[in-house]
């Protein structure tokens, strides 16, 4: 991705972002997805067109998964835009999406997510709990093994305002140029371990006056407040 494509589809994801259905509607299958060619799709305009006819269920599941596909396509730019970043040069190798300094220990595949349902009311999060039900509980299929992941938790102040939060793409510049800052002044950074894998959790988090913080947990930096914006 170049830095225009990037522009223009940043752009385009924080305008759809309210209208993206919150729930799958369909169930993740084989049959679902050929119901389509969504990978051919480059704009919410032509996945809108392809899925003309199609019912509600159907068009629900398709502009998620377009939406959550194409934010994480902006999310791995973030990071690779930056000079001691690769990107995984082989596309269809799904072992590994970033490389942090041109260390082949510090390749991770990197996945945005929500808190799970079920640890959304807890006062404190448990970190390792998080990681423990992300590996056991998520990435079933293709990605069902054990990799170096850094997790990218989204936490809006309403549940409606998740999409927002996933295209908020000038906060989260901010964040992942600061966690590339982390990395590199640390010589031995610190990771949670995850059966011998290197796992880290970048929380993001949206407050009541629209205001985002964050903390990377492995190394319990303090949050900063990074940016503000206004909600739909």
């Amino acid at each position: 991705m170049t830095a225009q494509e990037f522009k223009v589809l940043s752009n385009q994801l924080a305008i759809v972002a309210p209208d993206i259905p919150l729930q799958w509607g369909n169930i993740q299958n084989d049959d679902t997805d050929s119901q389509i060619k969504m990978f051919a799709c480059n704009t919410f305009d032509e996945l809108e067109a392809t899925l003309s006819g199609k019912s509600e269920d159907i068009k629900n599941y398709f502009k998620k998964r377009w939406f959550l596909w194409k934010c994480a396509q902006c999310d791995e730019y973030l990071f690779y835009k930056h000079n001691s970043v690769q990107r995984n040069p082989n596309g269809k190798n799904q072992d590994w999406d970033i490389q942090f300094f041109n260390n082949e220990a510090l390749r991770f595949d990197l996945k945005g997510t929500v808190v799970p349902k079920k640890m959304r009311e807890q006062a404190n999060i448990d970190d390792k709990k998080i990681i423990n039900f992300f590996y056991n509980k998520q990435s079933r299929g293709i990605r069902d093994n054990i990799q170096n992941r850094l997790f990218v938790i989204h936490m809006p102040f309403k549940l409606e305002n998740e999409n927002v939060l996933r295209a908020n793409f000038q906060a989260k510049a901010i964040i992942y140029n600061n966690y590339i800052k982390e990395l590199r002044r640390k010589q031995n950074p610190i990771f949670f371990n995850y059966e011998k894998k290197l796992v880290d959790i970048i929380y993001i988090k949206e407050h009541q006056d629209n205001t985002v913080d964050y903390e990377f947990a492995a190394s319990s930096i303090d949050k900063k407040i990074v940016f503000s914006y206004n909600t739909v």
